[in-house]
């Protein structure tokens, strides 16, 4: 059944069911409305294997490939805390190594902002995504459905495993906002853990080569360069038996 079909029938439970961790007069109407649009997003995705982990929905596919949707309020310092946007992620362990501890254990689940791929629901359907908590959460709760299953979902499907990353990646700029400049470097270190030494090799050096261009034109320009990531690359290459 299609999640827009859903709906209808996922508003009802919202409404039936208590707010998490107390009763709805304990909370403030933001908190509830987030809760409600939480809430029926999570009974949709739940059968596609997504499980809840506080405010992030996520899944593994292909074993452990993370594909996540996470829900994020402003900043109550910039009273933007009535307002919510949703993140998605996409994460391939060895490229989320880059920025998790070198020695981290595989967790539970990975939100939005560990993953290497990332990008905002608004980024990848085009669009305005903020929502005002103190709206009808009914109808946001419609637009993120609706959103999921034309665009997010058909993505996810795409890019659910190793293969599919490296296949499609590219064709999917708007899902990948946040990292796109680190590709070459991320498809080394899949090819590298799918056993491919000379695909993953010439990755990387087309990564350090883009790296070492741009870093001699900051000079030029009067800019820093970027010596601290080529150390970082040089000793990568060490540890993965590459060359530079």
């Amino acid at each position: 059944m299609k999640l827009t079909a859903l709906f209808k029938k996922q508003k009802t439970q919202a409404e039936e069911t208590p707010a998490e961790g107390g009763s709805s007069a304990d909370k403030s109407e933001t908190v509830r409305h987030l809760d409600e649009i939480e809430r029926i997003v999570y009974a949709a995705l739940k059968p596609l294997g997504f499980r809840k982990h506080g405010r992030t929905l996520h899944r593994f596919t292909s074993g452990d490939v993370s594909q996540c949707v996470s829900f994020r309020c402003g900043q109550a310092r910039r009273e933007e805390s009535h307002l919510m946007w949703v993140g998605l992620g996409i994460g391939v362990p060895e490229c989320m190594a880059r920025s998790l501890p070198p020695d981290a254990k595989p967790k539970k689940y990975y939100k939005d902002y560990e993953c290497n791929i990332r990008a905002d629901l608004g980024d990848a359907v085009g669009a305005e995504r903020c929502f005002d908590l103190r709206d009808d959460p009914a109808k946001a709760a419609a637009v993120i459905l609706r959103d999921l299953e034309e665009t997010v979902l058909p993505a996810f499907d795409q890019l659910s495993s190793r293969e599919g990353i490296l296949a499609h990646r590219r064709e999917y700029p708007q899902f990948d906002v946040m990292f796109d400049h680190l590709i070459l470097l991320d498809e080394a270190l899949i090819f590298r853990h799918l056993g491919e030494a000379e695909q993953a090799q010439d990755r990387f050096s087309r990564y350090v080569q883009g790296v070492r261009r741009e870093s001699e034109a900051r000079e030029k320009a009067g800019e820093p360069g970027m010596g601290g990531h080529l150390k970082y690359l040089a000793a990568l290459a060490e540890e993965c038996g590459w060359s530079l």
